[in-house]
């Protein structure tokens, strides 16, 4: 057989015996052909050196922001930071957010002849819910949230995966009104992610309402980036000991968690309607700007007053997490990883561009906190899984060929927080579906990715 392409020197990591083993990867028609013993050199369009590399499956992102397509403009801001740090496909629309509607995302895809990563989206409640009207604080009437679950159903019509909510940035969503969202859609089988209610004090009745919501409708739910949940000595012990607990029991319940100690979010957002000084410790200095004519400078009391009056979109960055906390959920063996990325008016959090790579450096090669295998497990087979993608997750003849070619030695990220262009390091190829989409950091502007429905 001819093949497309044939990596070569390699090792790819297999689950099933949980080890690193050598194999020459095969590749023909966007799917892996086969894997042959090391140093068969079967005829193949191009050839691919990857000795001393490991050759991954592709990361998947569980949770991440979609593009935001503005003005006429269908460039991929935030999928081509994705595709450089090796993740192939993206769990997008979460939040309750969602920049576009399902058909509106497909029809920008298929007409810029595909994306340089794959696309799940998720039906954002939130975003839905304000179309109709609804500020962050306002109660649904039965009459309204009818209107809004045949939007949502819609939604799930034209492929969407699931639904997301964001409680914490529209405090109005009851329990009961999320509960009546999800039942509606269920027929679905939705993946269902949620950006908790409350922080701090509130950590673990956000924790219950969701792990409630998982059991009493029998969903995947997802709590998303518990890092921005129980980021501190003070909660996140117990917030895993009680997830640990919770997921033993309920499969269906899980968490993903970014690799930094701040998060980022718009200043004029909800988040910051209450004093969250007092609910977290810090005071105004802990709060980075991001946009122009402040961008790179703390905050001060009056600054920080006059940019949220002034520009309540403006996104910033905020140091309220510690580092034991964040090491202790990626590490934790029932947590998935997803970066949270995205990209406001070309500014962003380094999560957005450097989330993988810095596990594999950060946490897997200096501080040992978990194994490469664990690693690239939560990153690819069992991520796959958790949302239900059968064709992705492993390096397995029949399955997709995306691919992430990388040296374990020298996998770092280099986002940081005044510049998220600086590239990441370690990092040899990208391939979605056998194309070659990232080359030693540099785009080839192939654009193989698709939008992947649960209709296939």
């Amino acid at each position: 057989m001819m093949y497309d392409t044939l990596i070569v020197g390699g090792q790819y990591p297999n689950f099933e015996t949980g080890k690193l083993e050598r194999a020459e990867i095969a590749l023909k028609d966007g799917k892996i052909a086969d894997l042959l013993p090391a140093g068969e050199r079967p005829q193949a369009g191009q050839v691919i050196e990857a000795a001393g590399k490991v050759v991954s499956p592709g990361f998947i992102d569980l949770h991440m922001h979609e593009e935001e397509f503005k003005n006429g403009s269908h460039s991929y801001d935030i999928a081509q930071y994705m595709a450089r740090q090796g993740v192939t496909t993206c769990v997008a629309g979460n939040c309750g957010q969602q920049n576009h509607p399902i058909a509106r995302f497909r029809a920008i895809l298929e007409e810029n002849g595909g994306a340089p990563v794959n696309y799940i989206l998720l039906a954002g409640y939130n975003s839905i819910r304000e179309g109709e009207g609804l500020g962050w604080y306002d109660a649904i009437t039965p009459e309204r949230q009818a209107v809004i679950l045949e939007k949502l159903n819609k939604e799930l019509r034209d492929g969407a995966w699931g639904v997301s909510f964001g409680l914490e940035y529209s405090p109005g969503i009851s329990a009961l009104e999320m509960t009546r969202a999800v039942e509606a859609v269920k027929g679905y089988d939705p993946f269902v992610s949620i950006h908790f209610r409350a922080d701090c004090e509130g950590c673990m009745d956000s924790l219950k309402e969701m792990a409630r919501l998982s059991r009493d409708t029998g969903c995947r739910v997802q709590v998303s980036h518990l890092s921005s949940l129980a980021g501190t000595a003070r909660n996140m012990p117990a917030s895993l000991e009680y997830l640990a607990g919770e997921m033993k029991e309920n499969p269906l319940l899980g968490y993903d968690t970014y690799p930094y100690c701040a998060f980022c979010t718009g200043i004029g957002t909800a988040v910051f309607d209450m004093d969250w000084r007092e609910k977290w410790g810090v005071d105004y200095d802990i709060i980075l700007l991001l946009h122009e004519p402040y961008a790179g400078q703390r905050c001060t009391k009056e600054l920080y007053e006059k940019v949220r009056r002034e520009t309540p979109e403006a996104h910033v960055v905020a140091f309220a997490m510690d580092e034991e906390s964040i090491r202790a959920a990626i590490a934790h063996p029932m947590g998935l990883l997803g970066s949270d990325g995205g990209i406001a008016d070309g500014m962003s959090h380094p999560r957005s561009a450097g989330t993988f790579p810095r596990i594999l450096g950060k946490y897997v090669r200096e501080e040992k906190a978990l194994t490469l295998m664990e690693a690239l497990d939560k990153m690819t087979r069992r991520a796959a899984e958790r949302v239900g993608l059968s064709a992705k997750g492993q390096v397995k003849p029949g399955l997709d060929a995306d691919l992430v070619i990388f040296d374990p030695d020298t996998i770092a990220d280099g986002a940081e927080f005044t510049d998220i262009t600086l590239p990441n390091r370690g990092i040899d190829a990208v391939l979605v579906a056998g194309q070659t989409v990232v080359e030693h950091n540099a785009l080839t502007g192939a654009l193989p990715g698709r939008f992947l429905s649960r209709k296939g």
